[in-house]
């Protein structure tokens, strides 16, 4: 007879325990449930770093631009420390007032003057004084019956430096036309010294000076004189000065001292064409 069949417990291996599928199911259910929290947490942060890792392309992203850089801080303000006499009223010992200088140097005014047919000497020192320098023109006439001899004489003065400190013209029985003004030739010696400096304010004075009048004129440390000789009326005298005689003018020319500021750049020396050309000296 045959043997008896064991129970189908008993062929089972001792020692090994059978788990069921369902258990693994629900293993699987619950890690993919932590598994889904966690990629779907905080708007799917980490869902989208494994997306861009992997490029998987799930989701598409928007470029930002780089952040715009930061303007650099202005520089604050500088600041400025007036001294205390720049807000403080002027007072009479330190007041100064408009005073002319010469727009034009000692030597610059004798090439004009050359240039209009006044032949003058070179601008150098003077026989008498190493310290001054000048140039000068002289001219004498024929001798008139009873009437003393016609004679120009011309003289520009000034320094080693070039300013001009004075301009003078004698005239003695200058040639008239018939109506007893200046003769053009004569004339124009008056002309260009007063043209050059360029002080347009003295108007009156060379119409004065062609109907041989007396005049004098003064503005802003410059003056001018024509007058006639009272013991000779045939002689007639020029000057064209320019000093500072008041105190604010005293104080006005040593603060804009050729020692501390730059010399102004001389004007051209020009001659007017349409002018007859005066005598010179023969």
């Amino acid at each position: 007879m045959p043997e008896n069949p064991l129970p189908a417990y008993a062929k089972q291996p001792v020692g090994k325990s059978r788990i069921p599928a369902i258990f693994w199911l629900l293993l699987m259910m619950s890690l993919s449930l932590v598994i889904g929290t966690v990629l779907l947490s905080n708007d799917m942060k980490h869902l989208r770093t494994i997306d861009r890792y992997f490029g998987f392309g799930l989701f598409s992203y928007e470029i930002k631009p780089p952040p715009p850089k930061a303007l650099p801080r202005p520089a604050p303000p500088a600041s400025v420390r007036l001294p205390l006499h720049a807000t403080e009223p002027a007072t009479a010992q330190t007041a100064s007032t408009f005073l002319r200088t010469w727009r034009i140097s000692g030597a610059a005014m004798c090439a004009a003057l050359r240039n209009a047919g006044i032949q003058t000497s070179e601008w150098a020192a003077a026989s008498f004084n190493a310290n001054t320098f000048e140039c000068f023109f002289e001219h004498s006439g024929k001798r008139g019956k009873d009437q003393l001899p016609s004679s120009i004489f011309v003289i520009v003065r000034g320094d080693a430096a070039g300013t001009i400190n004075n301009m003078r013209v004698k005239i003695v029985n200058p040639e008239t036309d018939q109506n007893g003004q200046l003769d053009p030739s004569i004339l124009r010696i008056f002309e260009v010294m007063l043209r050059q400096p360029q002080w347009l304010d003295f108007h009156e004075a060379l119409d004065a000076i062609k109907n041989l009048r007396d005049i004098k004129e003064d503005g802003f440390g410059a003056s001018i004189t024509f007058s006639r000789e009272v013991l000779n009326p045939d002689r007639y005298n020029f000057t064209l000065s320019l000093d500072a005689t008041s105190g604010p003018q005293k104080r006005t020319r040593n603060y804009f001292s050729d020692r501390i500021w730059l010399p102004s750049p001389e004007p051209t020396v020009e001659t007017d064409p349409t002018q007859p050309a005066p005598a010179s000296a023969q």
